[in-house]
């Protein structure tokens, strides 16, 4: 080639276009490198149309030619019709600068985050169209945003009157009517039910009734219009507190010591002198028929006797039990399983047929079915048999839509831009056999995978998986990629005969082995890499066994309210391959709901992390666990607050002349990440919530141990969507003690991960 030459290029410098071309005179052509770099131009952003093409020239050489059509130049940035939302905000969202190239895209993504300001202020139908008006000059344009923000409109305000104890914000709470907000025009809210607002003051009333006010007083809501703004006045009267007072128990004399009033007590919440609640007495009687349901006792009454001491503003409250007979289970009947064959549903149950009856276990076998996520809706149920003290069980299922497909792109805070195609089948013919076929594809990652499990292996209680993969991960210095299978096989404590071990129960645990042979590789490396990361060049084969424990009591596959979740294994490679090393790893969370909002649910507490400690033959020291294994805290797996792989332990990098260029990320042997977060409801409906969180992580080479002293803290909040495609993260992190050379994150994105 004799030059590259760039045609159609009036404002962008033909300089500026070349840097971009790897393609260089002198150079035979190269087919393959030419349409690379035509992708690279395009890729500037700056061009409406780009080509590439050869020109023939004196001498038997060319000329390799970039044509280009630039876009316009835009002269003005000019709004009309706004008067909703602050000029200097919706001029930051559009990101449109005078004296830029028009970018159709950058424009697109700059209407969507101003359509988002508009709706934050109660204006869900604006619309915004972008006007191109040719100036006088050659390629140049004024763009014109023309604004239609559309009505606001719904219930503006719910006053009360005569709530001296109770705040209006608590009593709105109740409600089910709701005051227009800023994202009525996503979630419904804002609007006036006539019907929903009837029963309205029956909600307010049991709310009070919850507070200990049970001499309450709520009148039918009184509605005032004015133009497009509704007003709702509920006039209270509270009356006074009371408190529980004596509390006592009768009719359950006949079973013994293991129905005494000590063993009872224990059972229960309410507590003499404490503020009386109508939820606590429906919580305590469902305990009392767990209680004796627990001993055979299936039909087992509990009613609380109530009576009210004005003078003392007390309820003194006896809860009279009629346990009835103790009964057997006599047949488990499943129904509305139009997929999923009868043996699926009844695996899952802790109850078997002519054994004594257990309502714990009749419960933990709703939840089993659950955790399944095969059905929409489980209900368990029992009614009595024609054999005298006898039960059937009535399971009643509605199938779930378990195979999804879906394919697309996005960004990921992580992994920046990301393209998916993921099939998954959780429920295979019915069988209960989980097939899922991944891949994702980004700018700096890849991960595709192909896995099966199987929860009942040839119809016994191994649970098997099988997975077949292939990840890499870019990182500044250097890529690592694997590709390998695994195996993992796990069985039950409680088919062994273990029900718990010093005390700590064994349900829903199991423990096994996993079996991993990769070929793991680290290429790509940077001229400036650190030395140890030279070390680890090249391919490896790993070959490895893994003892572990797994316990799951989540109460839900995906949106968890309570349970807990633990993973322990020991990691044991060297049984052929090129590597040897140990590596033990306790993952877990734990939650917990610890106070009920009215009409929106449960907040709830939720504690998590894990902890890795390895010892292997890589690295400078000798002691590490091999590169691709490593670990890279930060990012949305935590430490919240600060940015994926800046954290860890570091190497030196110098320059030819031994001068310090910068301290580099090397990935650690050991780790330690802490999650606490409290989960709380914003409308439940659409499974929208919100989320607080305080992190705590840092990896460490071998040689440092575990270092609770150099922990990174990260704090923030974030929403949590469980979506109809998926389950939608997003998080603000604010590292609190950020060190040298680490990064903090910002805004973090996750999609298709668990919540």
């Amino acid at each position: 080639m004799r030059e590259v030459l760039v045609e159609g290029a009036t404002r962008v410098d033909p300089q500026a276009v070349r840097v971009h071309v790897d393609s260089q005179p002198g150079q035979p052509f190269d087919p393959k490198r030419a349409d690379a770099d035509l992708r690279a131009v395009w890729g500037m952003g700056f061009f409406e149309d780009a080509a590439v093409e050869l020109r023939p020239v004196a001498g038997g050489q060319v000329d390799l030619v970039f044509r280009v059509s630039e876009r316009p130049l835009v002269k003005a940035v000019k709004i009309k019709g706004n008067d909703e939302v602050k000029e200097k905000e919706l001029d930051a969202a559009l990101a449109v600068r005078p004296g830029t190239i028009y970018d159709p895209e950058r424009a697109r993504r700059g209407i969507r985050a101003a359509t988002t300001l508009f709706e934050k202020e109660g204006y869900p139908d604006v619309k915004i169209t972008p006007v191109l008006e040719p100036t006088d000059v050659p390629g140049e344009v004024d763009l014109v945003y023309q604004v239609e923000p559309g009505p606001e409109v719904g219930v503006c305000e719910i006053e009360f009157t005569g709530n001296d104890n109770l705040s209006g914000r608590e009593l709105r709470g109740a409600m089910e009517t709701k005051e227009k907000w800023f994202l009525s025009w996503l979630l419904g809210g804002g609007t006036l039910d006539k019907e929903v607002m009837a029963t309205d003051a029956e909600r307010v009333t049991a709310y009070y009734y919850d507070q200990g006010f049970v001499n309450v007083r709520v009148d039918e809501p009184e509605v005032k219009r004015d133009e497009d703004c509704i007003q709702i006045i509920v006039h209270v009267t509270e009356g006074e507190k009371y408190a529980f007072g004596k509390i006592a128990f009768s009719g359950a004399e006949a079973l013994g010591e293991a129905a005494s009033a000590k063993s009872l007590e224990k059972a229960i919440e309410a507590q003499t002198g404490e503020t009386f609640r109508s939820s606590t007495l429906r919580e305590d009687v469902e305990s009392l028929t767990d209680v004796l349901g627990d001993r055979g006792y299936a039909f087992a009454n509990v009613s609380p006797d109530t009576f009210i001491d004005v003078a003392k503003k007390q309820v003194d409250v006896t809860f009279r039990m009629d346990p009835g007979n103790p009964v057997r289970i006599g047949r488990i009947e499943v129904t509305g399983n139009t997929k999923t064959r009868d043996k699926v549903v009844r695996r899952e149950m802790k109850v078997s047929e002519q054994e004594q009856f257990s309502a714990t276990r009749l419960r933990r076998s709703r939840d089993a079915l659950q955790r399944l996520g095969f059905f929409q809706d489980v209900n368990v149920t029992t009614r009595k048999s024609d054999v005298a003290d006898e039960i059937n069980v009535l399971v009643d299922v509605k199938e779930a839509s378990t195979g999804t497909f879906s394919a697309g792109a996005g960004f990921s805070s992580d992994n920046r831009f990301l393209f998916n195609v993921r099939v998954v089948e959780n429920n295979f013919l019915g069988r209960g056999l989980r097939v899922a076929a991944n891949a994702d594809v980004g700018s700096i990652m890849r991960n595709v995978y192909l896995s099966a499990t199987d929860p009942y292996f040839l119809d016994t209680y191994f649970m098997t998986t099988a997975t077949l993969f292939n990840y890499a991960l870019e990182f500044p210095d250097f890529t690592r990629e694997a590709t390998g299978i695994s195996l993992r096989a796990l069985y039950p404590f409680e088919q062994v005969g273990l029900g718990d071990i010093f005390g700590l129960p064994l349900e829903e645990t199991m423990f096994g082995l996993e079996y991993r042979f990769e070929q793991a590789s680290v290429y790509d490396l940077a001229l400036n890499a650190p030395a140890s990361i030279y070390a680890e060049r090249g391919s490896t084969f790993i070959s490895s066994v893994a003892p572990g424990i797994l316990r799951n009591t989540l109460n839900h596959a995906f949106d968890p309210t309570d349970g807990s979740f633990q993973d322990l294994s020991v990691e044991l490679a060297g049984l052929g391959g090129d590597t040897k090393f140990v590596l033990a790893e306790l993952r877990g969370r734990w939650y917990w709901p610890f106070y009920n909002i009215p009409t929106l649910g449960p907040i709830v507490g939720s504690v998590g992390g894990g902890v890795a400690w390895g010892r292997g033959q890589n690295g400078i020291s000798g002691k590490e666990i091999p590169l691709i294994d490593r670990f890279f805290p930060g990012g949305i797996s935590g430490p919240r607050g600060y940015e994926v792989r800046t954290l860890g332990p570091r190497e030196k990098v110098f320059d030819p002349r031994g001068l310090l260029i910068r301290d580099e990320p090397i990935g650690g042997t050991n780790q330690l990440v802490m999650q606490n977060e409290i989960i709380f409801p914003l409308v439940p409906q659409v499974g929208l919530r919100g989320v607080v969180f305080f992190d705590m992580g840092n990896a460490w080479l071998q040689s440092q141990g575990i270092d609770v002293g150099d922990l990174r803290y990260g704090a923030g909040a974030g929403l949590r969507w469980l979506s109809p495609m998926g389950p939608l993260r997003i998080e603000y992190g604010i590292p609190l003690n950020l060190g040298p050379e680490e990064e903090s994150s910002g805004i973090l994105f996750s999609f298709g991960a668990p919540l």
